[in-house]
């Protein structure tokens, strides 16, 4: 991995995202570079305002170098303070092998695809792996969960979780849903059973990427976000792959992702790149 970029804007969800991120890049020797934007919307409002914006931008950087340095005096600490829009900024100030870490406020239940908050936007365009952090995240969490979806066993949302969980030696739970569709007649054995196999053949890939990782497996006929916000609400992580959809009707991120986002329980990993 190259680095780890953290967001900071002063914010109780950016102090949760730069701790999760300062001890995690400290027990892998990363470096850490912190990232502010100041917003260009002053636009006329003139020269000495601008001048001001980026004075109160720099505190901020300063502050929470401060706060990492405490947090650890062995942090490899930078920081870069950018104007113009802070998604697109923030989004930018990555590279593919980087993993972003930002903070968020939990919100409220929203099916869909939306996108309906900073963090879900900047999951959705981030080059990429993405953590998002909700502010209470505590030290006493354990377990990292897998949204797992079919696919061929090669998941890097599997393998990625995989290798957390051993980092962490914490078991990995891997969760599959598959919530009955209105109308449909499928078998529910039938349905159970292609279940069963999505999880043994995600649980072979997790074994292969992290040879003595604890497994263990978890079927639901819910819907898929509520299945893993369930499953994860007291883990130290949760894993998910942006969609892989496509067609006119495909979201970036994906709905299930979307969903978990806004209704955030947890940090989440948004695993696009196998350095992660």
């Amino acid at each position: 991995m190259s680095a780890y970029i953290v967001g900071v804007d002063g914010s109780g969800p950016s102090e949760a995202a730069l701790r999760w991120a300062v001890f995690r890049a400290v027990s892998q020797s990363e470096p850490l570079v912190l990232v502010h934007v100041v917003e260009d919307e002053w636009g006329l409002a003139g020269s000495d305002f601008a001048r001001e914006a980026m004075y109160a931008g720099e505190a901020v950087v300063q502050a929470a170098f401060e706060a990492a340095r405490s947090m650890s005096a062995s942090a490899r600490l930078s920081a870069r303070v950018l104007t113009g829009s802070p998604v697109w900024e923030v989004s930018n100030a990555c590279a593919y092998g980087d993993l972003l870490v930002i903070g968020t406020h939990k919100t409220g239940f929203l099916h869909g695809r939306v996108l309906g908050s900073r963090s879900v936007t900047i999951s959705a365009l981030a080059p990429c792996s993405v953590v998002v952090v909700p502010t209470g995240s505590s030290g006493l969490r354990r377990g990292v969960v897998v949204g797992v979806v079919p696919s061929d066993g090669s998941s890097l949302g599997v393998a990625s979780g995989a290798r957390e969980a051993v980092r962490l030696h914490q078991p990995l739970i891997l969760v599959h849903a598959s919530p009955a569709r209105n109308g449909s007649a499928t078998d529910p054995d039938a349905a159970l059973e292609r279940q069963g196999l999505v999880l043994r053949r995600a649980a072979e890939a997790a074994e292969a990427a992290a040879p003595g990782v604890s497994v263990r497996t978890r079927g639901s006929s819910k819907h898929p976000a509520e299945a893993l916000l369930d499953a994860s609400r007291d883990a130290s992580l949760l894993v998910l792959e942006p969609s892989r959809q496509t067609g006119k009707d495909a979201s970036v991120i994906g709905s299930t992702t979307h969903d978990v986002l806004m209704n955030i329980n947890s940090p989440v990993l948004v695993a696009r790149s196998a350095a992660v």
